[in-house]
C-alpha cells in the first residue's frame, strides 16, 4: 500500500530535470504531448514516527539519476492524516543548527480515510551528504518536525555511496606532464638568431 501512494506522489512530478527534451518540429516523431523520464537508479526510503498519522509512521523518499543529473536529489516527504495540512510552503532543513528554507511542492493523495500529506523538494547531493555526516538533522514543515535518527543518516550515507558511484563528472582533463622532445628541440642559446625587423644579430 505504502509503495503505490509513494509511486502516486512521484507521478505529479514525473517530467522534471530527467525528462528528456522535446523533438524538434520537424522531426518524424508523432507521438504528441508523451513526457519520456529515466527511472531513478539511486533510492532511499525511510521511515519516521508521525504523531498524525493513524498508523504511526511517515515516510522520507529520496531518489537520484546521477547518470544524467550529477546534482539533483529528489525528496518526498509524507504521513498518512486525517486531512492535508502541508500547504503553508517552504520546509526548514536544520542540519547541526544551519538552517535553509527549501520551496516545496504539495504532492498528497487522496485515501479511502482521509489523505496521504506529501510534498515535495528539490535538494542537492551536498545536502544529503551533509545530512549523512551531521550530529543532528531536522525537518520542519507547517508546525510539524522530522527528526533523523543515527539509523536513517547511514541510509543517507549509504545513498551518497551508491550516488558517486553513478555520478558523472564533466569538466577539464587532468593535467599531463609536457612531452619529452628529445635534444633537437631543446632551447638553443647559441645567440645566432636575428632580431625581427633590425636585420641584426644580437651580440654576445
Amino acid at each position: 500500500m505504502r509503495r503505490w501512494i509513494v509511486l502516486g506522489g512521484w507521478m505529479m512530478v514525473a517530467g522534471g530535470w530527467h525528462a528528456l527534451p522535446e523533438a524538434p518540429s520537424d522531426s518524424l516523431a508523432t507521438v504528441e504531448d508523451e513526457v519520456f523520464s529515466f527511472p531513478p537508479s539511486v533510492t532511499a526510503e525511510m521511515t519516521w514516527s508521525s504523531p498524525r498519522s493513524p498508523v504511526g509512521w511517515g515516510s522520507v523518499d529520496l531518489t537520484a539519476n546521477p547518470e544524467t543529473d550529477e546534482i539533483r536529489v529528489d525528496l518526498l516527504l509524507g504521513t498518512p492524516a486525517d486531512q492535508s495540512r502541508w500547504t503553508c510552503g517552504d520546509m526548514v532543513l536544520d542540519i547541526d543548527g544551519q538552517r535553509q528554507n527549501l520551496a516545496t511542492s504539495w504532492a498528497g493523495v487522496p485515501m479511502q480515510d482521509g489523505v496521504f500529506d506529501a510534498v515535495t523538494a528539490k535538494l542537492t547531493i551536498e545536502h544529503i551528504r551533509r545530512m549523512a555526516h551531521a550530529e543532528q538533522v531536522r525537518i520542519e514543515l507547517c508546525g510539524d518536525g522530522v527528526v533523523f535518527e543515527e539509523a536513517q543518516r547511514a541510509s543517507l550515507d549509504d545513498f551518497v555511496r551508491r550516488f558517486d558511484d553513478l555520478a558523472i563528472y564533466e569538466g577539464p582533463s587532468l593535467p599531463s606532464p609536457p612531452p619529452e622532445l628529445g635534444p633537437e628541440h631543446e632551447w638553443d642559446d647559441g645567440r645566432d638568431w636575428m632580431i625581427v625587423g633590425t636585420g641584426e644579430t644580437p651580440s654576445a
